[in-house]
């Protein structure tokens, strides 16, 4: 009966891992993580039903067939699981494996030669001993499995506690799976000679790693956890350096037992290490049982329980790089927890508006958003500059005495120390911070490093603040400074569409005057018809249209549309041209206020020189000038600018657009000018890759 039992064993970790691979694939079918699971899942599938089709196999033929099957399923895991561990949890998750294409190419690469090999019985013999390409193979295979592990140790280290929480069963899942196929891949290396069957204690073990999987996928979000693994983990991580330890004591144990001549079950005995190892991995992973590892150390190997220096720069590492308060919470609530064993962090910020402290953090779940803050606690905070536990509030006659109205608001928050943020003498917030479960009371050490934590964050929402105040001055600044521009622009306007009013009334039968009144009000729509387009630049970029085009015919057509209207002499010198892909319109907005730009800078009679040629591999036009030119400092300061101009009636937008034009096509724009020589206007475009340049 048992032995029944066992026999299905393979049937039933390949149906589990099939159900695993359909239902996580059809949660989001274009997921690259998804991808990369199903792939790999269906790939023990395949392996499973492979080694139970074999165990049901009468003929050898058949059994060989079965077993060639099931290697099949192996050969396909190294590519799939490979991307998975670049990819699970990682908060950039497209740049790890773009990193690693060429490593992950080369993996399916020699995964299909194996597969070539296989096919071609170069792989193993009829009695499935390992030839070349099995022996090969099995080392590859040890190197990806190893180099899997490694991605997932360093993975979990850099999540933070929440983090780990959502993935460490799956990590815990797939990582046992792989672990005890590095063990069998060990010994099938070591011990080429003995025959050993592992099929049935890796079908068992697929199963339990499976079940993990599945609480992992029940617990949380499907594959949906973000995290940043750093440098320093991927450097420090340990799993090479275990995985090698791991070898060389499985060799040198079975080296023992064979010379003393030892024997034991191989099932019973490999499963109960198996489940060992496993349950040692579940225990140490624990946040509870770390931390109560840490604080024993802190308590009886140093004097001081904190390395202040540390805690103090892994807080700033934190914090330095926000810029929005929001931001700054989650980084400041996790150190607290991880410091402290503190799990609720409540943020509390003076609004000048309002004039009372309002909770930013957390935001949702708590019953007010602002309290009543009676000014005696306030005014104890901010004198002390010191954590207060309210529990001394009963007991030390130095702090204030507060109702028991206020006692309970904290208490329904779960509240029980307050610490004050204090800059410059001014208390800008407060920190609420529920109970230590650290399993001792705190002591000064603890309100030391919480006061030296609260400095440092005061500093940083500080900073943050000042950010967005510097950021509003800036754009208040642009938008007066566009409005200026604007009412200047709409004041001629006005004062034109006034005067046709004003002497309508007497002339207004005159038949030249009302020509000459229509006349003037078309072309005052058409101007701010014209303003409006160009500002519309600055808040939206133009979707390009590319197309094949000669850049010297959309030079003569730009010069026949806008060439009447000039006085100055136009020259050109157009070159052969390859082609190039361009949105011509928008092209043809640049050569428009290059052209007009050259004609509004010349004064009574003057030459504009457009010259187009081919230097440095790129297609270039030049719209050159003999009239006023542009000083040293306008041009290296603030000739690219919005709103900067040297044209009484300018804008200041026109080399703004052009700029911003064609370095969306890729391109760049050169300028030099000489002040009363005049200037010159290069742009450089990328030639067509079909292109041919005879």
């Amino acid at each position: 009966m048992v032995n029944l039992l066992l026999s299905k064993l393979p049937l039933l970790s390949a149906l589990f891992c099939l159900g695993l691979a359909i239902f996580v694939i059809s949660r989001n079918p274009t997921h690259k993580i998804n991808q990369s699971f199903a792939c790999g899942m269906m790939a023990l599938a395949l392996m499973e039903f492979g080694q139970f089709m074999a165990l049901y196999s009468a003929q050898e033929a058949t059994y060989l067939f079965w077993k060639k099957f099931s290697l099949a399923g192996e050969i396909l895991l190294p590519g799939p699981w490979l991307a998975f561990s670049l990819t699970f949890g990682r908060s950039h998750a497209s740049q790890e494996l773009g990193q690693w294409r060429w490593g992950i190419l080369a993996t399916y690469l020699l995964s299909l030669g194996f597969l070539t090999a296989l096919v071609s019985d170069r792989f193993v013999t009829e009695g499935l001993t390992l030839r070349i390409g099995g022996f090969w193979f099995s080392v590859f295979l040890l190197l990806i499995l190893t180099t899997v592990l490694a991605n997932f140790e360093a993975t979990l280290r850099s999540a933070d506690h929440s983090q780990r929480w959502g993935i460490k069963f799956m990590i815990l899942g797939t990582g046992s799976i792989f672990a005890f196929m590095i063990y069998v891949l060990s010994q099938v290396l070591l011990f080429p000679s003995i025959e050993q069957d592992y099929s049935l204690l890796t079908s068992t073990i697929i199963l339990v790693g499976c079940c993990l999987i599945t609480f992992s996928l029940v617990r949380h979000r499907l594959l949906d956890v973000d995290v940043f693994v750093s440098r320093y983990v991927i450097y420090n991580s340990l799993t090479m350096v275990v995985v090698g330890i791991y070898l060389l004591i499985v060799g040198g144990l079975a080296q023992a037992i064979k010379s003393f001549g030892g024997n034991f079950n191989l099932y019973l005995g490999a499963l109960f290490l198996f489940l060992s190892i496993l349950f040692m991995g579940i225990v140490l992973l624990s946040y509870n049982v770390r931390k109560r590892v840490k604080i024993f150390i802190d308590r009886h190997f140093y004097k001081n329980k904190y390395d202040y220096r540390k805690e103090w720069l892994e807080l700033t590492a934190r914090l330095s790089s926000k810029l929005d308060v929001q931001n700054l919470l989650p980084p400041l609530a996790n150190m607290i927890f991880e410091t402290f064993w503190i799990k609720r962090t409540i943020l509390w910020l003076y609004d000048d508006q309002e004039r009372e402290f309002r909770i930013v953090q957390p935001a949702d779940g708590l019953p007010l958003r602002s309290m009543k803050w009676e000014p005696t606690l306030i005014q104890a905070l901010k004198d002390r500059d010191y954590p207060i536990a309210l529990d001394d509030l009963k007991h030390d006659p130095k702090l204030p005495v507060i109702h028991e109205e206020q006692m309970a608001m904290f208490r329904s928050m779960e509240v029980l120390i307050l610490v004050p943020l204090i800059v410059e003498k001014q208390l800008i917030g407060i920190l609420g911070l529920s109970k230590s479960h650290s399993g001792t009371p705190l002591n000064y050490e603890d309100y030391d490093l919480m006061k030296t934590m609260a400095k440092q964050a005061a500093s940083s929402i500080l900073n943050t603040k000042l950010s967005q105040r510097l950021v509003t001055s800036k754009e208040m600044e642009t938008f007066h400074a566009l409005s200026t521009f604007l009412l200047h622009d709409l004041k001629n306007f006005v004062s034109m569409l006034s005067l046709v009013v004003e002497n309508m009334n007497r002339n207004f039968d005159n038949p030249e005057f009302r020509t000459d009144a229509l006349a003037n009000i078309s072309q005052t729509v058409d101007k701010m018809k014209h303003l409006m387009e160009r500002l519309s630049a600055l808040s939206k970029a133009s979707d390009l249209c590319y197309a094949s085009i000669d850049l010297n015919e959309l030079v003569r057509e730009t010069l026949v549309e806008v060439g009447r209207s000039l006085k100055s002499k136009m020259i050109k010198d157009l070159h052969e041209l390859p082609v190039i892909r361009v949105d011509p319109v928008q092209i043809k907005k640049v050569i428009t206020n290059l052209i007009l730009n050259a004609e509004e800078a010349i004064t009574g009679e003057g030459e504009i020189l457009l010259a187009t040629s081919v230097q440095d591999g790129m297609v270039t036009l030049s719209v050159s000038d003999n009239g006023c030119g542009i000083s040293s400092e306008f041009l290296e300061n603030r000739l690219f600018k919005p709103f900067s101009t040297t044209k009484s009636q300018g804008l200041g937008i026109g080399l703004y657009q052009s700029k911003s034009i064609i370095e969306a096509h890729g391109g760049r724009i050169q300028v030099s000018s000489q002040m009363g020589q005049g200037s010159s206007f290069k742009i450089f475009l990328t030639i067509a890759k079909d292109s041919s340049h005879e």
